[in-house]
């Protein structure tokens, strides 16, 4: 065998044991300040590409049908100040969310891009309340409704 192949006993040869302890890190994998939950105000800033601190947008108006007998939310986003960049990031980066009434039928169904996690009601008081007195929002996970 070739010598330089041969590693000393007790050592990794390479690839097939555990990494070498890395200094550059300040914490190390399973500190308990990285398994937190939650992300840094910083990193949040860093990697947003939003304009205002959340955007949400109506993607399916469950009163006005597909028709085009009714006008349709569809579209409508907020808040107001809200750019097509914004728009756009809430569409392929947001959580579904579904406004409901009182008693629960769906009005509405939506995305909501929310960094922070600080406007999860957003949808519900910046246009569901006012515009067909919505009393309910939900978030999809693990495939049902999950009211707030």
């Amino acid at each position: 065998m070739n010598d330089q192949l041969d590693s000393p006993e007790g050592q990794d040869p390479g690839g097939v044991g555990m990494a070498p302890d890395n200094s550059r890190l300040e914490n190390t994998p399973g500190d308990p300040e990285l398994e937190s939950g939650t992300v840094p105000d910083a990193l949040v800033e860093e990697f947003s590409s939003l304009t205002t601190p959340y955007c949400w947008v109506i993607t399916e108006d469950l009163l006005a049908g597909y028709d085009g007998a009714e006008p349709s939310a569809v579209g409508k986003s907020g808040p107001d100040q809200a750019e097509p960049s914004d728009v756009h990031e809430a569409l392929t980066s947001g959580r579904f969310f579904r406004l409901a009434g009182d008693g629960g039928a769906g009005l509405a169904i939506g995305r909501l891009y929310d960094p922070s996690g600080d406007n999860e009601r957003a949808p519900l008081e910046d246009f569901g309340r006012k515009n067909w007195g919505a009393a309910q929002i939900a978030y999809r996970l693990e495939g049902d409704w999950q009211p707030l």
